[in-house]
């Protein structure tokens, strides 16, 4: 992987590129997502379009948009509430630099991260 990359806030331009990102990668949560919970897409457009509005989001891009982050203050905390990064570029540390990104620019020092409980590798 390429040491060159930017990390950048998303704007409403970015919305199809999120979506596609955070689809795709939510496929690694099939076997983790309880059946009640579960649907295609994962996220659909109306919702990602009420969390865009909701939060702020951030960008990992090395020629091209490869992950995304998107957080929001709640109370006293910065609640992570998406990480995704693209199947075939997970685990070379990009969700890492996305955190590291959100702890920089955080107004709080707690920032829990939401994921699945049986999500062993997005937990790690």
């Amino acid at each position: 992987m390429n040491l060159r990359y930017t990390i950048r806030a998303c704007g409403q331009d970015d919305q199809t590129t999120i979506f596609a990102i955070i689809n795709d990668s939510a496929k690694a949560y099939r076997s983790v997502i309880p059946a009640d919970r579960s649907h295609e897409p994962y996220m659909p457009l109306n919702e990602l379009h009420k969390e865009i509005d909701e939060m702020t989001f951030f960008a990992y891009e090395e020629n091209g948009m490869l992950g995304v982050v998107g957080y929001r203050p709640v109370k006293d905390v910065t609640l992570v509430r998406h990480l995704y990064v693209l199947p075939e570029y997970q685990r070379r540390g990009i969700g890492k630099k996305l955190l590291e990104h959100v702890i920089s620019v955080a107004k709080t020092r707690r920032i829990p991260v939401g994921t699945w409980g049986a999500a062993a590798w997005a937990i790690r």
